[in-house]
């Protein structure tokens, strides 16, 4: 009962300073009319808050105490009372005590709908009240764990941790960026929207409406589909042949999924096990291992042959093997070739039927490696047989 207490003491008090600590931030921002005309600055309190929640759980699960500012008296003290006084100022000097607050929290925790600025105030006190006896309780209550955790935090190399922090760094300045410009959020949302739907057409339609730069946005987006969304690369590939025709479009596709492995690949090295881990699940990279053992250093060549194996997995699960970047680069380089020319010549010539001429192609090649990989086991099995008779 003690340990549940104490784990809900420390959560609001890791939540009350990020959240703090965002919405001073987010003043600070709206101060510089440059900033505030080209950002939502509010959006600084939801991922300061999300990174609040973040570390939390790294402390719970991996023991992460290094990095549990909460938890450290002076830091947390100073930080605190200084966000608190940037809030303060910023405010009395707007002459808005009872609208940027709740406005700001109102919009950075989506509530725009549910409450009224009113009982927005009234539960910004009342946090503020508590968040500062949550931190003080914290200090006085220090978390305790019975039991190692599976990834223990400074069991991990330097590499890892720095990976692991710089990982989510950039997902919070992604997010940040995400959710507080309207360009990036709405490229990002009609990208995934084409993509997830098999739309060519319409992703064709998109990437016009960007003029000259139409290639660049669709190499953008295809390094963007291989680092971070698992999302149906076929739709760019396709999309790029019919607009730019077979060979370029061929050239295009190939050169921005090359960029994207080729990270995924230092990320993965970068990061180390651990990070990789995370991000392709571990089920995932146990098969690769299994995959890799199996079929060695011809296992990236084959993977890349099979559509139906996902391009993220490979990449990132190559980097943290004893694979080289080059039989990394020629085997991901020659696997992907055939498919890509194949479908940036459909794209070109049949955008009409791409789904089914995708999943034909999909079951094809699949069958063909298939076989390719039985070959050997099936004619040793009828040497054997023959073996046998005689």
């Amino acid at each position: 009962m003690e340990q549940v207490l104490s784990g809900v003491i420390h959560f609001f008090a890791a939540v009350f300073l990020f959240f703090i600590v965002g919405m001073a931030l987010s003043l600070l921002m709206i101060q510089s009319q440059f900033v505030d005309m080209r950002f939502d600055s509010e959006m600084m309190i939801t991922v300061m808050t999300v990174t609040g929640i973040w570390v939390y759980f790294a402390r719970v699960f991996m023991n992460a105490s290094s990095i549990a500012l909460w938890e450290k008296k002076r830091i947390s003290t100073i930080l605190s009372i200084v966000s608190i006084a940037v809030v303060s100022i910023s405010i009395v000097n707007e002459k808005s005590i009872a609208i940027s607050p709740a406005y700001l929290a109102r919009k950075a925790l989506f509530l725009e709908n549910s409450l009224t600025l009113s009982s927005m105030n009234t539960y910004l006190i009342v946090g503020l009240i508590m968040g500062f006896i949550m931190l003080l309780l914290a200090h006085k209550y220090p978390i305790t764990l019975n039991k190692h955790t599976k990834m223990e935090w400074n069991r991990l190399s330097r590499g890892s941790r720095i990976g692991m922090i710089s990982l989510f760094i950039f997902l919070s300045l992604f997010f940040l960026i995400y959710l507080g410009q309207g360009g990036p959020h709405d490229t990002i949302n009609h990208s995934v929207s084409y993509l997830k739907n098999a739309d060519v057409e319409g992703f064709c339609d998109y990437l016009l409406s960007f003029g000259p730069l139409a290639a660049v946005v669709s190499g953008l987006i295809m390094v963007f589909q291989s680092v971070i969304a698992p999302l149906p690369a076929f739709v760019i590939t396709f999309a790029n042949g019919l607009l730019f025709g077979w060979f370029f479009g061929a050239i295009l596709s190939w050169g921005s999924a090359m960029l994207g492995a080729v990270l995924c690949f230092y990320l993965a090295k970068f990061f180390g096990r651990p990070v990789v881990e995370k991000i392709v699940t571990k089920r995932a990279l146990e098969w690769w291992d299994q995959f890799f053992a199996k079929y060695g250093k011809h296992s990236i060549f084959i993977a890349r042959l099979l559509p139906i194996v996902s391009f993220d997995l490979v990449s990132y699960a190559a980097g943290v093997t004893s694979v080289s970047f080059w039989q990394f680069f020629w085997a991901t380089g020659l696997g992907q070739l055939p498919a890509t020319i194949l479908y940036s010549y459909l794209g070109q010539n049949a955008t009409n039927t791409v789904k089914i001429l995708f999943f034909l192609f999909t079951i094809i090649v699949a069958l063909a490696v298939i076989g390719m990989l039985l070959r050997p086991k099936h004619s040793k099995l009828i040497a054997n047989k023959r073996g046998a008779k005689s």
